[in-house]
């Protein structure tokens, strides 16, 4: 790497109470229109807090529009439409339904495999759509006059990624950092700011740091079992489980955003442009907590 090394600072300045206007505005609007306008009000937001962060300096830019976030719902919907009333022709034909009342015993057993298939066959379009709205954020995004860009490679990371969560699933996640690096860093390796190209750094075993607070949560919950089978009390075991299940749930907020963190300060965009995350763990989960409670 140059030892010219540079950093790009970004600043938030929007204001707080201008955003919760636009917010309320467009979510009544989005009420209104009976989910309609959602495509257009996500558009508006996405502007303001793309003006209202600087890099270096200087602004971003949004430069999507309501009206192709639309169309491409409905392409989107139709292709879905398509691909499931296929999954379901395939399903009937094998004697799977998923939509009719059990007529014996176990048939309800079919109809969860049914649900699980039809589940399995629509991931690598989940897959697929996460890596497109990457790509159109991107090129929808301006930085100096100069916009972004991603790779068409939305359908190699889609079976990249069923890859890589039955490995996760199937380790129990202990290889969920594996799944985390590779999965980000075929992303950015196909990312541009006009011919400049980012690509990933680092190794993914670092981040089984992150996964602290995850491994304790699981301790408490094991924990929480022994303690029921050994010592005969379902009061102690069940408040236990109850602790290790937040925790776990708090540690899985904690390993995003410190993944988050060091997948950021691994990337380098061109030669010599490095970036650096200071968001804390902790400012997320409070905000978090205080949000869902006064939305409450």
């Amino acid at each position: 790497m140059s030892t010219t090394e540079k950093k790009i600072y970004a600043t938030y300045f929007g204001d707080r109470s201008r955003l919760f206007r636009l917010t309320l505005v467009t979510s009544l609007l989005t009420l209104i229109t009976v989910g309609v306008y959602r495509f257009w009000a996500k558009t508006r937001i996405r502007k303001y807090i793309w003006s209202s962060t600087r890099g270096d300096g200087a602004q971003f830019e949004y430069t999507g529009t309501g009206l192709e976030k639309f169309l491409g719902f409905l392409v989107a919907i139709t292709i879905l439409a398509v691909y499931l009333g296929i999954i379901q022709i395939v399903l009937f034909f094998y004697g799977l339904q998923l939509f009719v009342e059990s007529e014996f015993s176990g048939q309800w057993l079919l109809q969860i495999g049914a649900f699980s298939i039809t589940f399995l066959a629509v991931l690598p379009l989940i897959f697929f759509a996460q890596y497109r709205a990457r790509r159109y954020k991107l090129a929808r995004t301006r930085w100096r006059g100069v916009r972004f860009g991603m790779d068409q490679a939305g359908w190699s990371y889609a079976w990249r990624a069923l890859m890589y969560t039955a490995l996760a699933g199937v380790t129990l996640g202990v290889l969920l950092p594996l799944m985390s690096f590779r999965l980000e860093k075929f992303m950015t390796d196909r990312m541009w700011y006009g011919d400049a190209k980012f690509t990933q750094g680092g190794k993914w075993t670092k981040l089984y740091g992150a996964m602290v607070h995850m491994f304790i949560g699981v301790a408490i919950i094991i924990g929480s079992g022994i303690v029921m089978g050994v010592m005969q009390t379902d009061t102690m075991g069940v408040v236990f489980g109850f602790i290790g299940c937040i925790w776990f749930f708090v540690g899985t907020v904690v390993y995003r955003v410190r993944a988050f963190k060091y997948l950021m300060q691994n990337k380098v965009l061109g030669e010599d442009i490095i970036f650096y995350s200071k968001v804390q763990a902790s400012e997320i989960i409070t905000a978090a907590i205080i949000g869902t409670l006064v939305v409450g």
